[in-house]
Formats: structure tokens, C-alpha cells, sequence
């Protein structure tokens, strides 16, 4: 086992509204995981939505973004 920090690889810069379409886009597959009765997959999903959307807040701050968060 190494002893170096993991540090997981960041995204790419992007604009608030694009990080924003992934939230939703993982959002949509929260609901098909949900539908086809996926517990699992549905929670992976909606935790990787919520990072995006948290991603996107965070953009709209941070570069000036006047994106339309929604």
C-alpha cells in the first residue's frame, strides 16, 4: 500500500451552465436507475448530480459566470 495522498483527478474548467446540464443529465439517470429498480445505481447517480450541481454553484461564483442556475 503507497503512502501518497490520493487525490482524485479534478474536471476540466467549464462554464456553470454546463457543469449544471450534467447535474442534470445525472439526475435523468438517477430516475431511470430508480425506475428499473437500481437502489444502488440511482444513489450513485443522484450523489454524482449533487457534486455537479454543487461544481456549478461554485463556477458561477468563482469566474463570473452570470450562467442561469436552475
Amino acid at each position: 500500500m503507497s503512502d501518497e495522498p490520493f487525490f482524485p483527478e479534478r474536471p476540466r474548467l467549464m462554464s456553470a451552465d454546463k457543469a449544471r446540464d450534467i447535474a442534470r443529465g445525472h439526475k435523468a439517470m438517477a430516475g431511470l436507475y430508480e425506475s428499473a429498480g437500481d437502489r444502488t445505481g440511482q444513489r450513485r447517480e443522484q450523489e454524482e448530480s449533487l457534486w455537479w450541481l454543487a461544481y456549478a454553484l461554485a463556477l458561477a461564483q468563482t469566474t463570473g459566470d452570470q450562467g442561469d442556475i436552475k
